[in-house]
C-alpha cells in the first residue's frame, strides 16, 4: 500500500546520476592577513620618543674632575649640593653658574639664604657688572631673591619654564637655588605648620611637578635646555642602632634627593670636616683656603664617581690637593703654589682690609719672594 501512495509522486530531476552529498560546503573566500606593525601600534599608542640630546655638564673646574670624576652638574637634571656650612657648595654652584654663562645657558638665580655676593661671583668668572647709577648688578643672568617660602620659589621656577614654552624666553636655562632648608613653606612662615608641611610641599611641587618639566628637555623634541642645581643644607640623623655611624641628610625631607640624578656631598657625614689653610706674618692669620671632601653620592646618568676625595676650596674656585688618594703629590702642590703666583694681589688685598687701607704691603711682607709663608694648620680629616 505505501508503495501505491508513491507511485504519484516524482523524484526531483537532479540531472545526475550521483546521490547528492547534503554535507558538501560551498568554496570559501581567502581572508588576507595584515602584517602586525610595531611602528603602526607605538603611533597608535601615542608612544613617546626614545631619542633624548647628548649629555651636557656643567664644568666646575679640573680639581673637581679630578676629585669626583665628574664635571659637575647636569643639564636637564636636578643637581643637588649637600653638605655642611663652609664645605664647598656654594663654590660648585658659583663655578657651575659661571661655566652656564660660557656656554650660552642663562643662570637663573633663587637666593634664599640671604649670603650672595656678586664680589665673589665675579672672582669665579661671572660676567656681571655694578651699574654705578642705579647700584644694581647687570648681565646675562635673573636674580630672585625676594623670596620668604617655598612656594615662592617653585613659582618663580615655573613662570621661567613657562615663558621658554611659550616662547619667550628662547634660551637654554639652569636654575640656581642657594639653598634648600633655608625657608620654610607658607603655611609654616606664616606660624601654622611644621617640617612635615615644608617637606609635603617640596615633594609635590618639586619631586611631581618641576622635575617632569626639567628632565624633558633633555628630548630631542625640546627646542631648548633647562636644568636645576640646588645647594641642600643638612640635617644629622642620630644613629638608631650601637655602633652605627651619624648620617647626614637633607633638609626639607628626602623629595628631592630621590629626584637629583646627581647628588654631590661636601664634608663630612656628621660634620664639615674641614680644615683651613692661612696666609701668616708677624703673628697675623688670614684665611686664603679651605680643605674640604667630595663625594659622588648619587649618580643616575652612568653610575661613576668618587667617593671621600680631598679638595681645597678658595675664593676663585677650586684646587687639587695632595690628599687625594692617589694623586700626585706634586701636581697639587704645583697648582697651591700657581694659585698663589696668580692671586697675590687678592691675597695682599685681604691683608690690606684687615690692616686698613694704608697698610705698606712691603711691612706686610705677604709677597713671597720676601719670606711670606703659607701655612696648613688643624690639619685632620
Amino acid at each position: 500500500m505505501n508503495n501505491n501512495k508513491d507511485k504519484g509522486k516524482q523524484k526531483p530531476n537532479t540531472g545526475s546520476t550521483e546521490p547528492i552529498d547534503s554535507t558538501e560546503s560551498k568554496p570559501k573566500k581567502s581572508i588576507s592577513k595584515k602584517e602586525f606593525s610595531l611602528d603602526d601600534l607605538k603611533k597608535e599608542l601615542g608612544a613617546s620618543t626614545t631619542r633624548y640630546k647628548q649629555d651636557i655638564f656643567l664644568d666646575c673646574g679640573e680639581a673637581f674632575l679630578d676629585a669626583t670624576g665628574l664635571q659637575g652638574p647636569a643639564m636637564g637634571h636636578i643637581n643637588m649640593l649637600l653638605g655642611h656650612s663652609n664645605a664647598g657648595k656654594t663654590t660648585a654652584l658659583i663655578a657651575a653658574a659661571a661655566d652656564a654663562q660660557k656656554k650660552g645657558i642663562m643662570p637663573i638665580f633663587l637666593i634664599t639664604e640671604k649670603k650672595w655676593s656678586w664680589e665673589h661671583a665675579k672672582l669665579m668668572g661671572m660676567k656681571a657688572e655694578l651699574n654705578s647709577e642705579t647700584g644694581e648688578w647687570e648681565g646675562d643672568f635673573i636674580y630672585f631673591d625676594e623670596l620668604d617660602y617655598v612656594e615662592q620659589v617653585t613659582e618663580k621656577i615655573n613662570k621661567v619654564l613657562d615663558a621658554q614654552d611659550a616662547g619667550k624666553l628662547k634660551r637654554d636655562i639652569c636654575f640656581f637655588w642657594d639653598s634648600v632648608g633655608s625657608v620654610p613653606c607658607k603655611m609654616t612662615y606664616e606660624g601654622k605648620g611644621g617640617k612635615q608641611h615644608t617637606a609635603g610641599v617640596l615633594a609635590e611641587k618639586i619631586n611631581m611637578g618641576i622635575n617632569q618639566r626639567i628632565n624633558k628637555t633633555r628630548k630631542e623634541s625640546s627646542p631648548y635646555w633647562a636644568g636645576l642645581v640646588i645647594c641642600n643644607l643638612p640635617w644629622v640623623q642620630i644613629p638608631m642602632t650601637y655602633g652605627a655611624q651619624p648620617k647626614i641628610k637633607p633638609k626639607g625631607g628626602e623629595a628631592i634627593y630621590q629626584c637629583s640624578t646627581l647628588v654631590f656631598r661636601f664634608g663630612n657625614e656628621a660634620e664639615s670636616g674641614i680644615s683651613k689653610i692661612e696666609a701668616s706674618k708677624n703673628g697675623r692669620k688670614i684665611n686664603i683656603a679651605t680643605r674640604s671632601k667630595v663625594t659622588v653620592d648619587k649618580n643616575h646618568i652612568n653610575g661613576f664617581g668618587y667617593k671621600d676625595s680631598n679638595i681645597i676650596i678658595t675664593a676663585h674656585g677650586f684646587l687639587k690637593t695632595d690628599k687625594r688618594s692617589g694623586s700626585d703629590v706634586k701636581d697639587g702642590k704645583q697648582a697651591f703654589e700657581q694659585y698663589k703666583k696668580d692671586h697675590m694681589d687678592y691675597i695682599v688685598s685681604q691683608f690690606k682690609k684687615e690692616f686698613g687701607d694704608d697698610t705698606n704691603i712691603d711691612d706686610v711682607d705677604i709677597i713671597e719672594t720676601e719670606g711670606a709663608t703659607i701655612v696648613d694648620y688643624n690639619d685632620e680629616d
